[in-house]
């Protein structure tokens, strides 16, 4: 699984975590809290709902005060105004005081007047409150004693249920004996207290099971808030039932999901943002450090890895990197150099071992020779031939004398075959080892691996050693990315051959040159390949002499030694399934050498 993937999972897990954390605090903190306001709104509705009953019940008990507490009434009730019923208990006098009934009762109980009207029709209707002529003595409206005091509360009538407010009978000065009680009723409007409480609420009939005075049930869309209400008897009348919409428990459900949802669109921007910059900061320049690396192990080419510059640990991970990689490129140069060297110095012990064991037996011969030309006899030739020269030599000296040359000669005509036979032998031996390096030779430029080259890099290495020549300026135009297919020691010391022959070539021109090293991509043999080309401003090559320079032996120089240098590196660059050629327009006008080598497949594979 990819990083980016993996990464993309790990927020995506963070996010479900923290919103599946966020709703249940949500649930089990905010919303308990809707829930208890919206528990407290219901309350809040039940009790506006009994106080406009109760207000009801006040407002009637305002009234009955004004009249239980009045001399006329006191009056009636003792049988003096005859008239007072036709004054003060009429349709009109009733409506205006905002009730339907006036109940007066004397001491006794007895109803001396229960009348009353609905108005619910165009014409009012007359009614009565009381369905009896005497009331029991236990009956509520009978109050004992002349207490100023009024009572208030329900009662149930056929219309229905009708606040009730009634008080003892007393003059103005409420003074008494009490001459019994006055009552005023006003039918309850249940449509208009809605309207006034904007409360949803009805009275129902008291229930009948001894259910509690207050319940609340909770339904999915509502809450029923119950209270049961009394008469003025203490009896359960009635059931006054609310109900209160649920839209703050909904408001907070809603408030939840949309919070919710906003972590979830929030969870899912954040993931897409650090996604991309993710992506962009680590991901993309770790994918790139991969390919690097894998190119890397492809073509074991150390090449280092571009710097982004932007100062974090990625950056410095690179910085590492390279300085790393550079590194183990100068170890593992050394280790070529030193494995060449050692290679070398193998192959250069096994050539003077087998040159010597063929070396051996000529010094034997040639130091045979010279012993030979040392011998006496040899010395005494030569001094009797001086003595011959002389004329006062006496003639039997000169006889003895001529006799011992004549021996003496016939002795070097002998030894004179036999010296032809040592020099036979020199010679064949001479041959041998001759063999023995053209053998080398001929090994030297075997078959071996090729290995991916950096142009750019061997072209710096070489340039080094015809740095502080002066009047030669070196000018290069190699791509960073320049490869080849070769052996990286021969490649360098072909290119360090070709550059000290191109100074040489300044120098013979006598003027001050430059040497400029380009590169080329062409075709050779059919496949990709670079064409490397060292051209000089120096004294140019004959046209005759363009194959010849590469031939073993040929020089154009004086100062020069054997011939052996670019004929040694037209060897290299065969064994290496390149080219070395010439090009010049003749003397003095410069002069331009290819050094062709197959292209590396890592350039193939991005140029593709």
């Amino acid at each position: 699984m990819r990083i980016v993937t993996k990464t993309n999972l790990a927020l995506l897990g963070v996010v479900a975590i923290s919103a599946v954390l966020n709703f249940g605090i949500l649930q089990w903190t905010i919303m308990p809290l809707f829930l208890d306001i919206e528990s407290e709104t219901a309350s809040r509705n039940q009790s506006r709902a009994i106080q406009a009953i109760q207000g009801q019940e006040e407002q009637v008990a305002a009234s009955s005060r004004d009249y239980a507490f009045w001399d006329d009434s006191y009056s009636f009730m003792k049988g003096e105004l005859s008239d007072y019923e036709e004054q003060n208990v009429s349709p009109e006098s009733l409506k205006a005081l905002g009730v339907n009934f006036f109940v007066a009762i004397d001491a006794a109980g007895n109803v001396r007047l229960d009348k009353g009207f609905d108005y619910s029709a165009e014409e009012p209707r007359q009614i009565q409150a009381l369905p009896l002529a005497l009331l029991p003595e236990a009956h509520p409206l009978r109050i004992g004693g002349s207490a100023p005091q009024s009572r208030q509360g329900l009662m149930q009538t056929p219309l229905g249920l009708v606040a009730v407010g009634y008080a003892p009978i007393l003059t103005s000065n409420r003074a008494g004996p009490a001459m019994g009680t006055l009552g005023f009723g006003r039918l309850l409007d249940i449509d208009a207290l809605r309207e006034v409480t904007q409360v949803d609420f009805e009275l129902l009939p008291a229930p009948s099971d001894g259910a509690t005075s207050q319940a609340v049930a909770r339904g999915d869309d509502t809450i029923e808030t119950r209270t049961v209400l009394d008469g003025i008897d203490g009896k359960p009348i009635a059931m006054l039932v609310s109900r209160t919409e649920r839209l703050v428990s909904s408001a907070g459900r809603q408030a939840i999901w949309i919070a919710m949802s906003l972590l979830v669109v929030g969870g899912a921007l954040l993931i897409a943002t650090l996604a991309a910059l993710l992506r962009h900061i680590v991901i993309a320049r770790i994918e790139a450090l991969r390919r690097h690396l894998s190119s890397i192990a492809s073509t074991g080419s150390l090449v280092p890895i571009p710097s982004d510059h932007r100062g974090d640990e990625l950056s410095d991970t690179v910085a590492s990197f390279n300085q790393m990689a550079l590194q183990l490129e100068e170890l593992r140069e050394a280790l070529r150099r030193q494995d060449y060297n050692h290679g070398a110095a193998d192959q250069a012990a096994g050539i003077l071992h087998n040159v010597r064991n063929a070396v051996s037996p000529i010094s034997t011969i040639t130091w045979d020779l010279l012993r030979s030309e040392d011998a006496p006899w040899k010395q005494n030739v030569a001094k009797a031939v001086e003595q011959l020269a002389d004329a006062d030599l006496s003639p039997d000296r000169a006889d003895k004398l001529r006799q011992f040359v004549v021996l003496s000669a016939a002795r070097l005509i002998e030894e004179g075959g036999q010296r032809r036979s040592d020099l036979e032998s020199l010679s064949t031996m001479v041959r041998h080892v001759d063999g023995i390096l053209k053998d080398q030779d001929a090994a030297s430029q075997g078959e071996r691996v090729l290995e991916t080259i950096d142009v750019a890099r061997c072209v710096a290495t070489a340039s080094a050693l015809i740095h502080g020549h002066l009047g030669v300026t070196l000018m290069v135009d190699i791509p960073a990315d320049a490869r080849v297919m070769g052996h990286k020691i021969a490649f360098e010391q072909t290119l360090a051959n070709m550059l000290l022959n191109a100074v040489e070539a300044i120098r013979a021109n006598g003027a001050d040159g430059s040497i400029l090293v380009a590169v080329a991509e062409i075709q050779h043999n059919g496949l990709p390949a670079l064409d490397i080309r060292i051209r000089d401003t120096g004294d140019g090559i004959p046209a005759d002499r363009l194959e010849t320079i590469f031939e073993k032996g040929f020089s154009t120089r004086r100062e020069r030694s054997g011939g052996l240098g670019l004929h040694w590196c037209a060897n290299a660059v065969n064994a290496m399934k390149g080219r070395l050629y010439a090009e010049s327009e003749g003397a003095g006008r410069g002069a331009t050498l290819h050094l062709v080598l197959p292209q590396a497949a890592v350039d193939l594979k991005e140029a593709a």
